[in-house]
């Protein structure tokens, strides 16, 4: 049975974790490939930023520090 493509964006809490998650070969769920577009750095960066912004905005609820974008791909290209 062939799979279809899709998009999924989720927003990320924890973008430190869920880079660590990715980037772990123990952990990886069925991926085939992943790109890297920045070092720990950036997201750690990143995280740290978001989360003074949030506080300095005074909003409630939680902060949300990145997006994540999934693209599948079909296996069989026609």
């Amino acid at each position: 049975m062939a799979r279809h493509s899709f998009i999924q964006m989720s927003k990320l809490p924890n973008v430190k974790g869920r880079i660590s998650y990715i980037t772990s070969h123990a952990r990886q769920e069925n991926l085939y490939a992943t790109y890297r577009t920045a070092d720990n750095t950036f997201w750690s960066n990143l995280a740290r930023e978001s989360q003074q912004e949030f506080q300095r905005s005074g909003a409630e609820g939680k902060c949300i520090e990145a997006r994540e974008l999934i693209i599948a791909l079909p296996e069989v290209y026609t």
